[in-house]
């Protein structure tokens, strides 16, 4: 009896250190997150294109963490605004460095973004931004741990391009471009130079100063011209974009309008609503809605379930595909050290919301394999038209 008694509390004993030691390695990995420094802009214009993918990164690290985490480490996201400054988002990325961020997320812009993207190189660290399409956001201006989730803009501008001339039959274009940041003019560019080289022709090109908010004077030009283009590619980011699109209808110029990504925000659709918000088609990064897929059917609802409203545009996504490619590149590199995570996002194949992306190595740039989405907006909503990879676009290297 006395034997089997001390058997009991053995066993007792050990149970207890077992769970002991359990309970100290989960409060270890607790006390040890992987952190991710968000240094983007969360006030300003640009807000309109960095916190929408803010919500959907911190929806991903909220289920990351649900399901384990990474390597059973759970992720932390540290934000710091950048104010739509440059200078400003600068100082953000290293504060955020300096708290312990071992990757960081950037916004969706290169002149407004490529300060936190230089910060992120100058520690060693892997960077990646939300949505920056600028062909200069990668590792040949920003460094070889630099990256961003977006296509490029030869990319964008040619999958419009391709869809105007070969999908829609429009032969002739005309083109506004806001003369204010990088985007847009490299966006501009290069829809001009894939419908020249499908054979359409472009028969106006004129220029709009960010800030400006009338666009008049362009809209007039485009009304006086002898033969109205098929359709008019307007470069721009919000507020303007919906300010010259305004004129333009007021101009009595009825002809169909594309754009870039930079359309696809929540205040674009308010601001034209359904009166305006017709006839106009929109290159972009994904579509909130299931002809996107069954991945993006469960988005929405978690999105839905954790801010009491759906997700609105294609940024929202393109903050969980973020914070998804870090997670299954750290798992990959088995370490967030900048230089291995960085060798193992190169040429690895990711399946996303925003479709399926492959980035190619340093040397080339770190450029993303991605295709893009059409949209259409009818009475103020966005619609999904189709999926497009471009079959030709610029050569960069040539510019």
């Amino acid at each position: 009896m006395r034997f089997k008694f001390f058997r009991v509390v053995l066993a007792a004993l050990m149970f207890l250190l077992s769970f002991a030691g359990m309970a100290g390695r989960h409060a270890s990995a607790q006390d040890n997150p992987i952190i991710i420094g968000a240094a983007v802009n969360l006030t300003g214009w640009m807000a309109a294109y960095d916190v929408p993918p803010l919500e959907g990164a911190k929806l991903a690290v909220k289920k990351i963490n649900e399901a384990g985490g990474v390597m059973g480490r759970p992720l932390q996201i540290i934000e710091l605004d950048g104010k739509t400054d440059p200078a400003t988002l600068g100082n953000a990325a290293r504060e955020v460095i300096s708290k312990g961020a071992q990757v960081l997320v950037t916004p969706c812009d290169f002149d407004y973004g490529a300060p936190a993207g230089q910060a992120a190189q100058e520690a060693g660290l892997v960077g990646i931004s939300f949505c920056a399409s600028s062909p200069l956001y990668g590792s040949e201006a920003l460094g070889d741990k630099q990256f961003t989730l977006s296509m490029w803009n030869q990319t964008m501008g040619a999958a419009a391009a391709q869809y105007a001339f070969q999908v829609k039959g429009w032969k002739t274009a005309a083109t506004i471009v806001d003369q204010g940041t990088e985007y847009t003019k490299s966006l501009g560019q290069y829809f001009v130079e894939t419908f020249k080289h499908l054979g359409g022709t472009i028969v106006n090109e004129d220029t709009y100063q960010i800030n400006d908010m009338q666009a008049t004077a362009q809209a007039q030009r485009l009304q006086q011209l002898q033969t109205q283009p098929d359709v008019v590619f307007i470069a721009s980011q919000m507020p303007d974009y919906s300010a010259i699109i305004r004129d333009v209808r007021s101009a009595g110029v009825a002809t169909p309008i594309m754009g870039g990504d930079s359309m696809d925000t929540a205040d674009f659709y308010k601001a034209l609503g359904p009166e305006l918000g017709k006839d106009i088609f929109i290159s972009t990064h994904s579509f909130i809605g299931p002809e996107t897929g069954p991945a993006m059917v469960q988005f929405i609802a978690d999105f839905t379930a954790e801010y009491g409203k759906p997700p609105e545009v294609a940024f929202n996504a393109m903050g969980w595909d973020t914070i998804q490619v870090i997670a299954q590149g750290i798992t990959k590199a088995g370490t967030t050290d900048g230089a291995t995570l960085a060798k193992a996002l190169e040429n690895t194949p990711f399946d996303l919301l925003s479709g399926n992306m492959t980035w190619s190595d340093a040397a080339s740039g770190h450029f993303p394999d991605k295709e893009a989405f059409i949209i259409e907006i009818k009475a103020g909503k966005p619609t999904f038209v189709q999926r497009l990879k471009p079959d030709w676009i610029p050569d960069i290297t040539q510019q």
